[in-house]
């Protein structure tokens, strides 16, 4: 919500202030719309399979409709799990696999029944992460580019604006008309595309490319909090150490205390922990 708002509150302002100006109608110019547009798309889809750009447009879409959840339900979970795991084994935790949705702690805790060492669930896991930043990398990669092209492209379109008003200009001295209206209205139809080619970089593409990465970093770090967790319910570590180990990777406005909470409701159903 708040990069949806951001989004639009920028565009807003931007409206506001050409419409004190010249006026709204005065900024656009379908020329400088195809040059700019145009060949921003034109170049991505030959630096990029199709596939590739198509997917980003979906991960766009997504960045403004659902936010990172804060990792401190992994911890949460990583705490029950082991809590489990000691009140009764770690082969009681199989049906947990089941109900589990993230990939990663469903993969982990199949490993962890299935009796692998602690270095070889390490080194699948982190192999996940890394290809998982690979392929997040892709995005941000072609919003990066998108925004260095656009501003590119709106050069290309203010050079063929100042030729084209050059010519017009000689045409008109040749003539005997007065060239001075001629070269005011010729230099802003010029000046349009670079216009918007900066403005398409700054406020869409350069800014999307930024949230991607950062996307990209708040994933890998639940992923390195659901290694930890997968490795320490492996080797057996009291679910309260788990749960101080696992804060230290949040700020101290994000860590959670869970394990006083399951150990009540154990309590309350007359289990042992």
């Amino acid at each position: 919500m708040a990069t949806f708002l951001a989004f639009l509150g920028g565009i807003s302002l931007l409206l506001i202030a050409m419409s004190e100006g010249a006026g709204i109608a005065n900024f656009f110019d379908l020329p400088a719309v195809m040059i700019v547009f145009g060949g921003t798309a034109a170049a991505l889809f030959i630096s990029f399979p199709l596939k590739h750009v198509m997917k980003v447009a979906g991960v766009v879409v997504q960045i403004f409709k659902k936010d990172i959840e804060n990792p401190g339900w992994i911890i949460g979970l990583m705490v029950q799990f082991s809590v489990k795991a000691r009140r009764q084994s770690l082969m009681a935790l199989d049906a947990d696999t089941k109900k589990v949705k993230n990939r990663f702690i469903k993969l982990g805790l199949e490993m962890v029944i299935d009796g692998y060492q602690a270095p070889l669930i390490r080194d699948v896991l982190e192999t996940e992460v890394d290809f998982l930043q690979i392929r997040h990398r892709k995005g941000e990669h072609v919003m990066k580019t998108a925004g260095k092209l656009a501003p590119a492209f709106g050069l290309t379109g203010t050079v063929i604006g100042l030729v084209q008003m050059l010519l017009s200009l000689a045409a008109a001295s040749a003539a005997g008309a007065s060239t001075t209206a001629s070269l005011a209205k010729g230099m802003a139809v010029a000046l349009m595309t670079t216009f918007y080619g900066v403005l398409l970089s700054n406020l869409f593409f350069v800014p999307i490319a930024e949230k991607l990465k950062n996307r990209t970093d708040d994933e890998v770090l639940a992923t390195q909090i659901i290694i930890e967790g997968i490795l320490m319910l492996q080797a057996g570590v009291n679910p309260r150490i788990m749960e101080k180990k696992l804060n230290s990777f949040l700020p101290p406005d994000q860590r959670v205390s869970h394990y006083d909470e399951i150990v009540r409701q154990q309590k309350a159903k007359g289990q042992t922990v």
